[in-house]
């Protein structure tokens, strides 16, 4: 059974125990599956914070690797959850930058998951003048956004010197 099939094939039994008939589209590219879930009254497959959603995908995986033995990379999405939510972190990412900017100090911002802290590094790199890394433990684990070192300019004669 090819990869494709068996991750339709555990969606769909997975949703009948549900009683739900989404729509499901799913593309790979590379070897990397995204699955795309649609239809209605679906939030609860969400759930608080998208841990129901974290829940299925690692369902989804774990089932792929006891039938192929590979890790096989994959996100599934459902309502475009996972779009509007880069979009809100990307904007809290933001007025966050901004007052890391203002102020010339690191900030800490609220703990997240794992895929919200990545989404927020990606983010964060675009950017020349400001850093980020990750602290913390387990769920208590968050993003700190700091203003990056500035290099200091060397004279000529430091220049010089090293040269010697």
């Amino acid at each position: 059974m090819k990869t494709k099939e068996i991750i339709e094939t555990s969606l769909n039994k997975i949703f009948s125990y549900i009683g739900v008939k989404p729509e499901i589209n799913i593309e790979e590219d590379d070897n990397v599956y995204s699955i795309a879930i649609s239809g209605n009254n679906l939030n609860y497959l969400i759930g608080f914070r998208g841990q129901s959603l974290e829940a299925l995908q690692t369902l989804i995986k774990q089932i792929l690797f006891r039938k192929t033995g590979e890790h096989i990379i994959l996100t599934i999405d459902i309502n475009e959850y996972k779009d509007k939510k880069v979009e809100k972190l990307q904007d809290l990412a933001r007025g966050f930058i901004d007052k890391v900017r203002f102020f010339e100090k690191e900030i800490e911002l609220p703990r997240m998951n794992p895929w919200e802290r990545r989404q927020i590094h990606i983010f964060v790199s675009e950017y020349d003048d400001v850093e980020s890394e990750s602290i913390g433990e387990g769920e208590d684990r968050r993003v700190v956004l700091k203003p990056k070192k500035k290099e200091k300019k060397k004279s000529k004669k430091e220049f010089k010197n090293k040269e010697e």
